[in-house]
């Protein structure tokens, strides 16, 4: 077997953007310093990935005048409403201020770029549409034409944009005194501005439904979507007096992973569950069991029980005939081949967060066919499941990883249970001896003496040969968050001691932040394993500590980080990343 291990490029500077959208529209790479939006997304199926239009600069711009002369931007300061909605406060060179919120109505294919003034001033906004991408893993760029056209209905410009297998329109409108330019690659919406107005900018398959769209959200006026969109943070927005910093940190993350890491279809409006809607993330559009299953949704139930319930369903139909898969596309099919026991085995943790319906012989039949394949690494003599790849998607050294099997013991428990409320005997005792075994193989063949002390070892090949790290996808620290040990417990101590000591290479003694790195970013800490460390009694308190120093992607998990200065290395923009901080701060303040 040939070891590719395949690294992230680090960041240099990592640039703070904001970001707003609805599970329709994402606009991921809002501009801190003048509001302007690079690029706007949504979800198609057909396409495997999102759609991405985009300017060379910024897709939408805004720009200011004052009796026919422009104003520049002096400073800018900015706010997250909620730990979500965008707010930037622009001063202007006479003087004069403008203050921008950036929201997407809930539920429809639309949103709304409000401007307040505290003088007469008018606004432009130059429309940029210079670029069409399919993004999936990577960004792939693609032919595409485009043509302005007035509607009929309210004779607002329109947006028409079409390439070989995708189509749609965008419709643009204003509260009220608007108007527009039309040039050869380019459009200039003006608004005239002495207190509040706004622009109203709708998407949807053709100029048709983008203009009745455009139409519903002037119905209801931007104050009226406005209210409804802070209502709703409000209502699910997590307090903790405690902390301020913790309460923002946790909402933040828990908002952005709610509405990046999900996505609905504008096609079929069917839901989708993705890594993250935003470019800046090095896999995005594409899906990871472990990343949505284990991270994501968990945190997603923390915001609404019910959508939880309907998108673990609808995931595990679509991506169970692919089980264990690298990665898929967000239709299911295999993106990135390669078996990962720890994400086939994430299909029956995701079971105990569930409100199974018994009746449901659809999901039971998916759930069926993800242990039919996890049994084909069924080892007989160690009682242990093989995987081809690790929790960080490299390859394996040996195939039984200590970690992959505590996660496949516990979710086989999940499945147990389910077995026995279906009055299957048979089959539950078939998995009780299966869970058996596993914990019986753990400790003889993963269960390894370094100077005189026992402690877990990260992988084996059941012939005696073992290795000693620890992934941060897959911390060891987890295996008392999975239920396999008590924290007290001898050899989980000294497993956790020999990890986080000068012992380990990826132990950054004299560091700020002493997180572990591993073999995929091995110069940066994890900020998935420092996720981990939050859910190991052992390592709460120091990683609470780590937490408040590492400002990651401005307050957003990253997947790495300087072991000094705690600014992100690789991942940002990274959705369910953010889901799974989110989820593990909850726990800690909530929970434990």
């Amino acid at each position: 077997m040939n070891k590719i291990v395949t690294r992230p490029s680090e960041i240099d500077k990592n640039m703070r953007v904001l970001y707003a959208g609805n599970h329709y529209i994402s606009l991921p790479e809002i501009d801190i310093n003048d509001a302007s939006i690079k690029s706007l997304n949504f979800v198609s199926l057909s396409n495997k990935g999102l759609v991405e239009l985009s300017g060379e600069e910024a897709l939408f711009e805004p720009r200011f005048y004052k009796k026919g002369e422009g104003l520049e931007i002096v400073k800018s300061e900015i706010e997250e409403i909620f730990s979500y909605i965008p707010s930037i406060k622009l001063y202007l060179s006479d003087g004069s201020r403008v203050l921008i919120k950036i929201y997407a109505d809930l539920k429809e294919k639309g949103f709304v770029y409000e401007f307040e003034s505290s003088e007469k001033m008018e606004v432009y906004l130059i429309v940029h549409p210079d670029k069409l991408s399919f993004l999936r893993f990577n960004s792939h760029e693609i032919d595409f034409k485009k043509e302005f056209k007035i509607d009929k209905w309210l004779k607002n410009p329109a947006l028409n944009v079409y390439s070989y297998n995708v189509a749609f329109s965008l419709a643009f409108g204003a509260e009220k005194e608007f108007d527009y330019v039309e040039e050869s690659n380019s459009i200039t919406l003006k608004l005239k501005l002495n207190g509040k107005n706004c622009f109203y900018i709708a998407v949807n398959s053709d100029m048709d439904g983008a203009s009745t769209t455009l139409i519903h959200l002037k119905r209801k006026g931007f104050e009226r979507i406005y209210e409804e969109v802070c209502r709703w943070l409000e209502k699910k927005y997590i307090k903790y007096s405690q902390d301020e910093y913790l309460e923002r940190l946790l909402n933040k993350n828990l908002f952005f992973n709610y509405f990046f890491a999900v996505g609905k279809d504008m096609e079929s409006d069917s839901y989708v569950a993705l890594t993250s809607r935003s470019p800046r993330y090095y896999v995005s559009g594409a899906f990871w069991e472990r990343d949505s299953f284990l991270w994501s949704f968990p945190a997603i139930k923390l915001i609404d029980r019910e959508f939880h319930n309907l998108i673990a369903r609808e995931m595990i139909l679509r991506h169970s005939k692919n089980a264990g898969d690298h990665a898929h596309y967000i239709d299911g099919t295999v993106l990135y081949p390669g078996f990962e026991l720890d994400e086939a085995a994430s299909y029956f943790i995701l079971l105990k967060e569930m409100d199974v319906d018994l009746d449901d012989l659809e999901l039971i039949k998916a759930l069926d066919m993800v242990y039919r394949r996890i049994e084909e690494e069924y080892d007989p003599k160690t009682g242990l499941y093989k995987t081809f790849l690790l929790p960080s998607d490299d390859p394996s050294e040996y195939p039984f990883v200590t970690i992959d099997n505590v996660i496949l013991l516990r979710g086989l428990i999940n499945l147990k249970d389910l077995y026995v409320k279906l009055n299957w005997y048979k089959k539950a005792e078939e998995v009780e001896k299966k869970i058996r075994g596993i914990e019986k193989g753990i400790y003889e063949y993963l269960v390894v003496e370094v100077e005189g002390k026992k402690i877990f070892a990260w992988s084996s090949d059941g012939k005696g040969n073992y290795r000693l790290y620890n992934d941060p996808p897959g911390n060891l620290g987890l295996m008392y968050y999975y239920g396999f040990v008590d924290y007290k417990d001898e050899i989980f101590k000294n497993t956790i001691d020999y990890y986080y000591s000068p012992k380990y290479k990826y132990y950054f003694k004299d560091a700020k932040i002493k997180e572990l790195a591993c073999d995929h970013h091995p110069n940066t800490p994890s900020g998935l394993g420092l996720c981990g460390s939050l859910l190991n009694p052992l390592k709460r308190e120091e990683a609470l500590g780590w937490l408040k120093m590492a400002n990651m992607d401005y307050g957003l998990l990253a997947e790495s980080f300087d072991k000094d200065t705690g600014e992100a290395k690789t991942g940002v923009g990274f959705a369910t990343g953010a889901g799974y901080l989110a989820m593990a701060l909850y726990k800690v303040l909530f929970e434990e």
